[in-house]
């Protein structure tokens, strides 16, 4: 009927570590409803996933031995998996990441202090060849930035931001470029883990487990660099062991992952400045270690890996604030979380 809007169903991707499986959930986005679609079983401690730029594709990294790459399939219809190929991993990847042309796959090995390029082909499959850059201590997460020219990595023994420009030319062996100096240096003691760029790519928002901060760095489009602007602290009284870190998409909202309190705290972002209001926290699944937020900033997913469960909850599109809808059990130690639209004409 015309004029009438029409809501697109989301489907959650939940990946189990200790279950070696991933739950695959379908969310009504008009009624909220979630329902238990697959669960697909792979070969090893499945850990950080990806999806990829055009949603056809799921990348998923086993971090127990062989480390290697898992590509899934995405049925256009359902949401469902299916295995199209598995390509082995120099290294144990803690985190993993698709350029934004669908190009090159990224990883970083906290444990091996190396990041890793997979050029991808037309089908999304990495080829054989593979760059290996050794870094500093702890690499932790590797992104591209908004405009795909830079390449930012996050240091968490090292307390500081690297980056790396991104080849333009069709390179298989030299797809990324060191840049001499840090991107930024952090504050001692900091562990930076988790970072996300605003709707704009102007701003640069990085979560530190150690200190349990969220800081505000301002980005510059000419030569990726970074300068800081301000910073708030999740919590007092507790150490800190903060987790992951999202925006909703138009950047209105951004929300922080704690999971020595196992809690989500929320804050407004200015838009004019980058900076951010506290909105409020609010106590969710144990150890939530990852969360997501579908992709029409209506919902947020998180998982609790103490708990073996997901929580749905309700971003109020004023103000900010989470409200719990429903809680569905995943398989044991679930520890990433990935959300699709099957349709495009949700408005």
């Amino acid at each position: 009927m015309a004029g009438v809007s029409c809501y697109a169903t989301s489907v959650i991707y939940v990946a189990n570590t200790d279950a070696k499986t991933i739950s695959v959930f379908t969310l009504s986005e008009s009624s909220g409803q979630v329902n238990l679609l697959q669960t697909l079983s792979v070969d090893g401690a499945i850990m950080p996933m990806a999806l990829a730029p055009n949603k056809k594709l799921l990348y998923a990294a086993i971090r127990s031995i062989p480390y290697h790459l898992v590509v899934l399939d995405i049925d256009p219809t359902s949401g469902q998996l299916a295995l199209r190929a598995k390509v082995p991993l120099v290294d144990n990847m803690a985190n993993i990441s698709i350029d934004h042309t669908g190009h090159y796959l990224f990883a970083a090995s906290y444990s091996g202090n190396r990041i890793s390029v997979h050029t991808l082909d037309a089908q999304g499959i990495p080829l054989p060849n593979v760059q290996v850059l050794s870094t500093g201590s702890h690499p932790h997460q590797i992104s591209a930035g908004p405009d795909n020219q830079f390449v930012y990595v996050s240091l968490l023994g090292d307390d500081r931001m690297d980056y790396f420009r991104l080849n333009s030319e069709e390179s298989i062996t030299d797809v990324l470029q060191p840049i001499l100096s840090p991107a930024v240096t952090l504050p001692s003691g900091s562990g930076p883990r988790h970072f996300v760029f605003s709707a704009q790519g102007n701003f640069l928002y990085v979560l530190h487990e150690l200190s349990g901060y969220v800081q505000v760095y301002a980005r510059r489009a000419t030569d990726g660099s970074l300068a800081f602007v301000e910073q708030h602290q999740l919590m007092d009284g507790v150490k800190p062991w903060a987790a992951d870190i999202h925006l909703t998409p138009k950047g209105d909202f951004l929300y922080a992952s704690e999971r020595a309190t196992s809690r989500l705290y929320g804050y407004r972002i200015n838009p004019k400045n980058g900076r951010l209001n506290p909105i409020g926290s609010w106590e969710t699944e144990a150890q939530p270690r990852a969360f997501t937020i579908s992709p029409d900033g209506r919902f947020l997913v998180v998982a609790g890996q103490l708990s073996h469960r997901i929580s749905i909850y309700a971003i109020h599109p004023l103000t900010g604030a989470l409200q719990f809808l429903s809680s569905h059990k995943t398989g044991k130690n679930p520890v990433w979380v990935n959300m699709m639209n099957l349709s495009s004409s949700n408005h």
